[in-house]
């Protein structure tokens, strides 16, 4: 089913084509019912700036996630490697997406300091594999 919309503007109409615009779909996080409101399933952004900003709000979330993720495994010292790895696990997932996903609609710089953050939160998530599995090591020989 191909979609399409007709708008009337200045008592003129003009025929606009989904499958040609370029943009990007979000779905709401959550849904939240208002008495005379409007329930939302699906946004679909096509003004690039926005775009843009959406998704570096979008990724600068998830990369709190991941940091917070990796303090409290710091704090947490009863030697899980398993949590540890499918966190370093989700963040190369997410960093092919990015690659797949969002890379055309960033701009080279900012993707240049996304990945490098990526990098350095990758280098402590292996640093805390290679700490685990010592601690590990060590307590095995106890």
């Amino acid at each position: 089913m191909k979609k399409h919309y007709l708008i009337k503007r200045d008592n003129k109409i003009i025929y606009i084509k989904l499958e040609k615009l370029d943009g990007i779909s979000f779905k709401p996080l959550t849904d939240i019912f208002i008495d005379d409101g409007v329930l939302v399933a699906k946004i679909v952004i096509f003004k690039p700036e926005f775009i843009e900003l959406v998704l570096k709000k979008k990724i600068k979330n998830k990369l709190n996630l991941y940091l917070n993720l990796i303090l409290s495994s710091f704090g947490d010292d009863d030697g899980n490697t398993g949590y540890v790895y499918s966190i370093y696990q989700d963040l190369i997932r997410y960093r092919i997406f990015i690659l797949k996903k969002y890379i055309k609609y960033l701009d080279k710089e900012y993707v240049g300091m996304l990945f490098a953050k990526m990098a350095i939160i990758e280098e402590e998530l292996k640093f805390r594999l290679r700490y685990l599995e010592n601690e590990n090591r060590i307590g095995r020989l106890r």
